[in-house]
């Protein structure tokens, strides 16, 4: 077997590679680098606009539902019963948190998220083309 491999060796000329191959893969990996980045930075583009977009939907319907539900009623009173309020603070508390729509603010939360991950891409350390030093 090894005499084999031994004149499989001897037969093959000593090929040497293209003068210009070293520049044509430095030039190769730099251009699927520069790719993967573009790839990055569009993603977060369109992460961001959909996330924006959300979040302005998102925000007009809690706005709704915070000015249909009784919390704007129940919080009148700290202004126009300012002492009552105070007496009896925990009870108006709980009162507050109860008409609170709390399911709409969690919901807010989200696209406000997706768009701090946006912003991630953009600025993380990756070493795109908007990363702050």
């Amino acid at each position: 077997m090894e005499k084999n491999i031994k004149k499989i060796f001897e037969i093959l000329e000593n090929v040497e590679p293209s003068v210009g191959l070293e520049e044509k893969i430095l030039k190769n990996i730099a251009s699927q680098e520069s790719w993967q980045k573009k790839k990055k930075i569009i993603f977060a583009d369109i992460l961001s606009f959909v996330s924006v977009g959300t979040l302005a939907f998102v925000i007009f319907n809690w706005g709704k539902e915070l000015i249909r539900s009784e919390f704007w009623n129940i919080a009148k009173l700290l202004f126009s019963d300012t002492a009552v309020v105070a007496v009896h603070w925990k009870e108006f508390l709980f009162s507050l948190l109860e008409t609170f729509p709390a399911f709409h603010f969690a919901i807010l939360l989200t696209p406000f998220f997706v768009l701090l991950m946006a912003m991630e891409i953009y600025f993380g350390n990756d070493g795109n083309y908007y990363r702050i030093k």
